[in-house]
C-alpha cells in the first residue's frame, strides 16, 4: 500500500479525502443489509469502484484524481505474486477508509518496513520502493517460519486436550485485513476435515465497523472473556455475543455478532439499534 500511494507524487491520497471515498462506500452498499445505519454488515459483499470519484478535470476537494483512483483500487485489491499471481496478503475492506493513513499515509508503518530493514534484510537504509512481491517475499517466510509466522492450520494437538478458540476481527480492520482471519479459519477447516471437525473448538466472529482491534462506526463492546469462560467451563458454544456501541459515554446501539460464515440480519420489525430484532443467519 505504500508503493501504491507513492507510486508517484499524484497517487498519494491525502487524509481529507477519506471521508470523501467512506461516505461514498456507505451510499453505495449500506443497505445491502436492508438496515440503513452507516455500517456494512458484511463488506466483502461490497462492489465499491472509486473511479465514481473520478475528478473530470484536475483536481480538487471533491474528488479523486486518477492515479489516487488507481492507489485506492491497490489498497482494496490484494497483494499478489507477480510470477505466480498467488495471493499474498489481502487488501483491506470497503468501510475502512477513515483509517487507511495507518498503511497509506505519509510514510509506510514503521513495524512493517523496520522488520524488513533489521530482520529480513539486515539493512537500515533498505527502501520499501524497492520491496519485490516474488523473491522477496520467499525470503521473508524462510526466516520468518517458525520466528513470528503463526499460521499452521493443523490444530489436532490443540483441539485433543479441549482447547477452544474465539477470534473476532473488525470488518474495518485499517492495519490487518479481516479477509485473513477469514483465510486462516477456511485453512484450519480443510486441515482438519470440515466445518463439523472445527465448530466445538474454533468459532470466528466477525465484527461490522470495528476498526483494528477496538472503535469503530459499530457496536465494538463486547465480553469475549465471558463467551469463553462459558465454552469451556459450562459447555455452552458461542451461538452470538452481543456487542454494544457507547457514543459520548452512552450505549446506543446493540447488535448480535455471529459465528462465520453467519451475520446478523434483521428480522425486518422492530428497532433496528436492538439486538433483540436480528437473528443470526
Amino acid at each position: 500500500m505504500g508503493q501504491a500511494v507513492h507510486q508517484e507524487e499524484a497517487s498519494f491520497i491525502p487524509q481529507s479525502k477519506y471521508k470523501l471515498i467512506h461516505d461514498a462506500v456507505i451510499e453505495a452498499c449500506d443497505l445491502q443489509d436492508a438496515v440503513q445505519d452507516g455500517v456494512l454488515e458484511n463488506p466483502a459483499q461490497c462492489r465499491f469502484d472509486p473511479a465514481i470519484l473520478q475528478c473530470k478535470a484536475g483536481d480538487a476537494a471533491t474528488c479523486l484524481t486518477s492515479a489516487q483512483v488507481e492507489a485506492a483500487r491497490k489498497i482494496y485489491a490484494p497483494a499478489t505474486n507477480p510470477r505466480t499471481k498467488q495471493i499474498i496478503f489481502p487488501g483491506l475492506m470497503p468501510g475502512s477508509e477513515m483509517g487507511w493513513a495507518g498503511l497509506a499515509g505519509p510514510q509506510p508503518l514503521p513495524i512493517a518496513t523496520d522488520h524488513f530493514k533489521y530482520v529480513v534484510f539486515k539493512d537500515p537504509d533498505w527502501d520499501y520502493k524497492r520491496f519485490n512481491f516474488d523473491s522477496d517475499v520467499a525470503l521473508a517466510d524462510k526466516i520468518d517460519n517458525g520466528l513470528i509466522n503463526a499460521t499452521d492450520p493443523n490444530l489436532k494437538a490443540f483441539f485433543g486436550h479441549g482447547g477452544k478458540i474465539l477470534q473476532y476481527h473488525g470488518w474495518n480492520d485499517q492495519l490487518i485485513s479481516p479477509l485473513n482471519s477469514i483465510n486462516y479459519y477456511k485453512s484450519v477447516q480443510d486441515a482438519m476435515g470440515g466445518v463439523t471437525k472445527v465448530r466445538d473448538n474454533y468459532r470466528l466472529f466477525m465484527v461490522p465497523g470495528m476498526n483494528h482491534c477496538a472503535g469503530g462506526d459499530g457496536p465494538n463492546n463486547f465480553d469475549v472473556l465471558g463467551a469463553l469462560e462459558q465454552w469451556v467451563e459450562k459447555g455452552k458454544a458461542p451461538e452470538q455475543i452481543i456487542a454494544t456501541r457507547v457514543t459520548n459515554g452512552k450505549a446506543d446501539r446493540t447488535r448480535p455478532l455471529c459465528p462465520y460464515p453467519q451475520v446478523a440480519t434483521y428480522k425486518r420489525n422492530g428497532n433496528t439499534d436492538d439486538a433483540a430484532n436480528f437473528v443470526c443467519k
